[in-house]
Protein backbone atom coordinates (compact mmCIF):
# COMPACT_ATOMS: atom_id res chain seq x y z
CA UNK A 1 0.00 0.00 0.00
CA UNK A 2 1.77 3.67 -1.25
CA UNK A 3 1.29 6.49 0.88
CA UNK A 4 -1.62 7.65 -1.51
CA UNK A 5 -3.91 5.12 -0.90
CA UNK A 6 -2.78 4.80 2.91
CA UNK A 7 -4.41 8.42 2.56
CA UNK A 8 -7.42 7.62 1.23
CA UNK A 9 -7.82 4.28 3.05
CA UNK A 10 -7.04 6.07 6.46
CA UNK A 11 -9.81 9.12 5.88
CA UNK A 12 -12.48 6.34 5.18
CA UNK A 13 -12.05 4.48 8.31
CA UNK A 14 -11.52 7.40 10.83
CA UNK A 15 -13.46 9.77 9.20
CA UNK A 16 -16.19 6.87 8.16
CA UNK A 17 -16.64 8.63 5.40
CA UNK A 18 -17.88 6.73 2.07
CA UNK A 19 -17.49 9.09 -0.63
CA UNK A 20 -13.57 10.32 -0.91
CA UNK A 21 -14.16 13.32 -2.58
CA UNK A 22 -14.53 17.00 -1.59
CA UNK A 23 -17.91 18.35 -0.84
CA UNK A 24 -19.50 21.28 -3.29
CA UNK A 25 -20.46 24.34 -1.13
CA UNK A 26 -23.03 27.31 -2.33
CA UNK A 27 -21.62 30.63 -2.21
CA UNK A 28 -21.51 31.81 1.39
CA UNK A 29 -22.75 28.66 2.53
CA UNK A 30 -20.30 27.82 5.65
CA UNK A 31 -19.07 24.53 6.02
CA UNK A 32 -19.11 22.08 9.30
CA UNK A 33 -18.46 18.64 10.24
CA UNK A 34 -22.08 18.54 10.19
CA UNK A 35 -23.26 18.95 6.78
CA UNK A 36 -20.04 17.64 5.17
CA UNK A 37 -22.38 14.47 3.80
CA UNK A 38 -24.67 16.99 1.99
CA UNK A 39 -22.10 18.45 0.39
CA UNK A 40 -20.55 15.60 -0.82
CA UNK A 41 -23.75 14.25 -1.85
CA UNK A 42 -24.12 18.08 -3.79
CA UNK A 43 -20.64 16.95 -5.25
CA UNK A 44 -22.52 13.95 -6.66
CA UNK A 45 -25.10 15.38 -7.97
CA UNK A 46 -23.56 18.22 -9.71
CA UNK A 47 -21.16 15.25 -11.54
CA UNK A 48 -24.13 13.37 -12.37
CA UNK A 49 -25.96 16.10 -14.16
CA UNK A 50 -23.32 16.58 -17.00
CA UNK A 51 -22.90 12.48 -16.76
CA UNK A 52 -26.63 12.99 -17.97
CA UNK A 53 -26.18 15.31 -20.49
CA UNK A 54 -23.29 13.88 -22.35
CA UNK A 55 -25.04 10.42 -22.85
CA UNK A 56 -28.07 11.93 -23.39
CA UNK A 57 -29.90 10.07 -20.26
CA UNK A 58 -29.52 6.59 -22.68
CA UNK A 59 -29.31 3.83 -19.91
CA UNK A 60 -28.38 1.30 -22.59
CA UNK A 61 -24.74 2.59 -23.20
CA UNK A 62 -22.16 2.02 -21.48
CA UNK A 63 -20.13 4.40 -18.79
CA UNK A 64 -16.49 3.48 -17.28
CA UNK A 65 -16.05 5.21 -13.67
CA UNK A 66 -12.29 5.31 -13.72
CA UNK A 67 -10.89 5.81 -10.23
CA UNK A 68 -14.04 4.39 -8.49
CA UNK A 69 -12.69 4.24 -4.36
CA UNK A 70 -14.97 1.69 -2.70
CA UNK A 71 -17.29 2.24 -5.44
CA UNK A 72 -19.74 4.39 -3.78
CA UNK A 73 -20.57 6.48 -7.00
CA UNK A 74 -20.68 3.81 -9.43
CA UNK A 75 -23.00 2.19 -6.39
CA UNK A 76 -25.51 4.85 -6.99
CA UNK A 77 -25.31 4.93 -10.90
CA UNK A 78 -25.94 1.05 -10.91
CA UNK A 79 -28.58 1.94 -8.26
CA UNK A 80 -30.71 4.74 -11.26
CA UNK A 81 -30.17 2.13 -13.59
CA UNK A 82 -26.99 2.99 -15.54
CA UNK A 83 -24.91 0.38 -17.01
CA UNK A 84 -21.69 1.25 -15.54
CA UNK A 85 -18.29 -0.55 -14.75
CA UNK A 86 -15.32 0.82 -12.20
CA UNK A 87 -11.78 0.77 -12.12
CA UNK A 88 -9.08 1.16 -9.10
CA UNK A 89 -5.87 -0.05 -8.79
CA UNK A 90 -5.86 -0.86 -5.09
CA UNK A 91 -6.71 -4.18 -4.05
CA UNK A 92 -8.38 -3.35 -0.72
CA UNK A 93 -10.79 -0.73 -2.53
CA UNK A 94 -11.79 -3.20 -5.07
CA UNK A 95 -12.53 -5.37 -3.05
CA UNK A 96 -14.91 -3.21 -1.25
CA UNK A 97 -16.63 -1.54 -4.61
CA UNK A 98 -17.13 -5.56 -5.28
CA UNK A 99 -19.29 -5.61 -2.21
CA UNK A 100 -20.76 -2.17 -2.13
CA UNK A 101 -21.20 -3.02 -6.09
CA UNK A 102 -22.91 -6.87 -6.14
CA UNK A 103 -26.73 -6.31 -5.33
CA UNK A 104 -26.70 -4.48 -8.96
CA UNK A 105 -23.99 -6.73 -11.23
CA UNK A 106 -25.41 -8.30 -14.23
CA UNK A 107 -23.41 -10.00 -17.22
CA UNK A 108 -23.36 -5.93 -18.69
CA UNK A 109 -22.67 -3.68 -16.14
CA UNK A 110 -21.17 -3.51 -12.48
CA UNK A 111 -17.78 -4.50 -13.48
CA UNK A 112 -14.83 -3.62 -11.51
CA UNK A 113 -11.53 -3.79 -13.10
CA UNK A 114 -8.66 -4.27 -10.00
CA UNK A 115 -5.78 -2.37 -12.46
CA UNK A 116 -4.50 1.08 -13.31
CA UNK A 117 -5.99 2.84 -16.42
CA UNK A 118 -2.49 1.98 -18.71
CA UNK A 119 -3.56 -1.61 -17.68
CA UNK A 120 -6.87 -1.87 -18.50
CA UNK A 121 -7.80 -5.41 -20.44
CA UNK A 122 -8.82 -3.64 -23.72
CA UNK A 123 -8.73 -7.48 -25.11
CA UNK A 124 -12.06 -8.46 -23.38
CA UNK A 125 -13.42 -5.88 -23.29
CA UNK A 126 -17.05 -6.44 -25.58
CA UNK A 127 -18.34 -3.01 -25.56
CA UNK A 128 -17.02 0.34 -26.03
CA UNK A 129 -18.02 2.98 -23.34
CA UNK A 130 -19.85 5.78 -24.58
CA UNK A 131 -18.44 7.72 -21.28
CA UNK A 132 -15.81 7.96 -19.27
CA UNK A 133 -15.07 10.30 -16.18
CA UNK A 134 -12.41 11.19 -13.59
CA UNK A 135 -14.48 12.04 -10.24
CA UNK A 136 -11.02 13.25 -8.62
CA UNK A 137 -8.64 10.37 -9.92
CA UNK A 138 -7.48 12.53 -12.97
CA UNK A 139 -4.52 13.53 -10.45
CA UNK A 140 -3.25 10.44 -10.59
CA UNK A 141 -2.99 9.30 -14.23
CA UNK A 142 -0.45 10.26 -16.99
CA UNK A 143 -2.57 11.99 -19.33
CA UNK A 144 -0.54 11.13 -22.38
CA UNK A 145 -1.70 7.36 -21.88
CA UNK A 146 -5.09 8.20 -20.27
CA UNK A 147 -5.78 9.60 -24.12
CA UNK A 148 -4.12 6.58 -25.46
CA UNK A 149 -6.73 4.40 -23.53
CA UNK A 150 -9.56 6.83 -24.60
CA UNK A 151 -9.10 6.52 -27.94
CA UNK A 152 -9.27 2.81 -28.05
CA UNK A 153 -12.56 2.05 -25.22
CA UNK A 154 -14.41 5.14 -25.99
CA UNK A 155 -16.89 4.69 -29.19
CA UNK A 156 -16.85 6.94 -31.69
CA UNK A 157 -19.69 9.13 -30.44
CA UNK A 158 -18.19 8.83 -26.80
CA UNK A 159 -17.06 11.86 -23.72
CA UNK A 160 -14.65 12.14 -21.01
CA UNK A 161 -15.19 13.58 -17.95
CA UNK A 162 -12.66 14.75 -15.39
CA UNK A 163 -13.96 16.07 -11.94
CA UNK A 164 -10.74 17.67 -10.52
CA UNK A 165 -8.32 19.91 -9.66
CA UNK A 166 -5.52 21.56 -11.22
CA UNK A 167 -2.38 23.51 -10.64
CA UNK A 168 -2.71 27.17 -11.50
CA UNK A 169 0.78 27.74 -13.75
CA UNK A 170 2.67 31.15 -13.23
CA UNK A 171 1.92 31.35 -9.79
CA UNK A 172 4.37 33.33 -7.51
CA UNK A 173 5.88 31.41 -4.77
CA UNK A 174 5.99 27.47 -3.55
CA UNK A 175 2.60 25.69 -2.93
CA UNK A 176 2.03 24.05 0.01
CA UNK A 177 -0.17 21.59 -1.47
CA UNK A 178 0.79 18.53 -3.95
CA UNK A 179 -1.33 16.87 -6.52
CA UNK A 180 -3.08 17.84 -10.04
CA UNK A 181 -2.14 18.36 -13.05
CA UNK A 182 -0.38 21.81 -14.86
CA UNK A 183 -4.07 23.64 -16.65
CA UNK A 184 -1.99 24.24 -19.17
CA UNK A 185 -0.06 20.90 -20.01
CA UNK A 186 -3.53 19.48 -19.91
CA UNK A 187 -4.98 21.53 -22.28
CA UNK A 188 -2.02 21.14 -24.72
CA UNK A 189 -2.84 17.42 -24.36
CA UNK A 190 -6.50 17.58 -24.93
CA UNK A 191 -5.67 19.81 -28.71
CA UNK A 192 -2.60 17.14 -28.96
CA UNK A 193 -5.16 14.33 -28.86
CA UNK A 194 -7.94 15.31 -31.00
CA UNK A 195 -10.43 16.53 -28.05
CA UNK A 196 -12.60 19.33 -28.18
CA UNK A 197 -13.75 20.48 -25.04
CA UNK A 198 -17.20 21.10 -24.95
CA UNK A 199 -17.52 21.97 -21.06
CA UNK A 200 -15.19 24.21 -19.20
CA UNK A 201 -16.31 25.20 -15.54
CA UNK A 202 -13.90 26.35 -12.93
CA UNK A 203 -15.81 25.71 -9.55
CA UNK A 204 -12.58 26.37 -7.14
CA UNK A 205 -14.58 28.64 -5.19
CA UNK A 206 -17.18 25.78 -4.62
CA UNK A 207 -15.15 23.14 -3.22
CA UNK A 208 -12.27 25.49 -1.94
CA UNK A 209 -14.33 25.68 1.65
CA UNK A 210 -13.46 22.05 2.37
CA UNK A 211 -9.43 23.43 3.18
CA UNK A 212 -10.82 25.57 5.79
CA UNK A 213 -13.00 22.24 7.16
CA UNK A 214 -9.75 20.10 7.09
CA UNK A 215 -7.82 22.74 8.83
CA UNK A 216 -10.33 23.17 11.48
CA UNK A 217 -10.31 19.40 11.86
CA UNK A 218 -6.63 19.04 12.50
CA UNK A 219 -6.24 22.27 14.36
CA UNK A 220 -8.65 21.79 16.73
CA UNK A 221 -8.66 18.00 16.55
CA UNK A 222 -6.19 15.89 15.19
CA UNK A 223 -2.54 18.08 16.47
CA UNK A 224 -4.43 18.89 20.13
CA UNK A 225 -4.67 14.64 20.08
CA UNK A 226 -1.21 13.84 18.21
CA UNK A 227 0.59 16.62 20.66
CA UNK A 228 -1.09 14.60 23.87
CA UNK A 229 0.26 11.35 22.12
CA UNK A 230 3.23 12.95 21.42
CA UNK A 231 3.65 13.60 25.61
CA UNK A 232 2.92 10.29 26.36
CA UNK A 233 5.64 8.29 24.28
CA UNK A 234 8.64 10.84 25.39
CA UNK A 235 7.93 10.44 28.83
CA UNK A 236 7.23 6.63 28.47
CA UNK A 237 9.26 5.16 25.74
CA UNK A 238 11.93 7.65 25.45
CA UNK A 239 14.82 5.39 23.19
CA UNK A 240 11.91 3.88 21.19
CA UNK A 241 10.59 7.82 20.80
CA UNK A 242 14.17 9.37 19.50
CA UNK A 243 14.19 6.39 17.11
CA UNK A 244 11.04 6.95 15.52
CA UNK A 245 11.57 11.09 15.39
CA UNK A 246 14.89 10.80 13.99
CA UNK A 247 13.93 7.99 11.12
CA UNK A 248 10.49 10.42 10.01
CA UNK A 249 12.47 13.14 10.53
CA UNK A 250 11.93 14.12 6.79
CA UNK A 251 8.39 13.10 6.65
CA UNK A 252 7.53 15.07 9.28
CA UNK A 253 9.12 18.18 8.81
CA UNK A 254 7.13 18.08 5.10
CA UNK A 255 4.00 17.20 6.69
CA UNK A 256 4.72 20.19 9.69
CA UNK A 257 5.11 22.56 6.46
CA UNK A 258 2.10 21.53 4.58
CA UNK A 259 -0.45 21.87 7.80
CA UNK A 260 1.54 24.54 9.45
CA UNK A 261 -1.35 27.01 8.32
CA UNK A 262 -0.28 26.95 5.01
CA UNK A 263 -2.62 24.58 2.96
CA UNK A 264 -5.54 26.00 3.40
CA UNK A 265 -8.15 27.60 1.44
CA UNK A 266 -7.00 30.84 0.18
CA UNK A 267 -3.52 29.17 -1.08
CA UNK A 268 -6.19 26.76 -2.79
CA UNK A 269 -7.74 28.93 -4.87
CA UNK A 270 -4.06 30.52 -5.45
CA UNK A 271 -2.91 27.75 -6.22
CA UNK A 272 -5.17 25.29 -7.81
CA UNK A 273 -8.16 25.26 -10.05
CA UNK A 274 -10.92 22.81 -9.33
CA UNK A 275 -12.25 22.08 -13.13
CA UNK A 276 -15.45 20.18 -14.95
CA UNK A 277 -14.64 19.09 -17.85
CA UNK A 278 -16.26 17.40 -20.55
CA UNK A 279 -14.45 16.07 -23.77
CA UNK A 280 -15.21 15.41 -26.81
CA UNK A 281 -13.59 13.44 -29.60
CA UNK A 282 -13.26 15.04 -32.67
CA UNK A 283 -13.73 12.82 -36.25
CA UNK A 284 -11.50 12.18 -38.61
CA UNK A 285 -12.15 14.72 -40.92
CA UNK A 286 -11.96 17.76 -38.68
CA UNK A 287 -8.50 16.15 -36.94
CA UNK A 288 -7.37 16.32 -41.19
CA UNK A 289 -8.53 19.74 -41.36
CA UNK A 290 -7.12 21.14 -38.24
Amino acid sequence: MDSKEFGLVAAQQLFQVQDLHYGFWEEGEIPSVENFFEAQNKHTLFLFKYIEEAINADKKCKILDIGCGIGITTKKLLKLGYRVDGLVPSSWMAQKARKNTQPYKDKTRGEIYECNLEDFPIAYLSEKYRNVFFSESFQYVNMQKAFDIFNLILSETGTVIIFDFFKRDGVTGKSPMGGGHSIGKFYETVKRNGYTIHTDLDVTKNLSPNLKLLNDILVNRAIPFSKTLDAFLSSRYKVLYRLLKYTFRKKLGKMNYKYSQRRNEENFQKFKTYRLFVLKKLDNRTIAAL
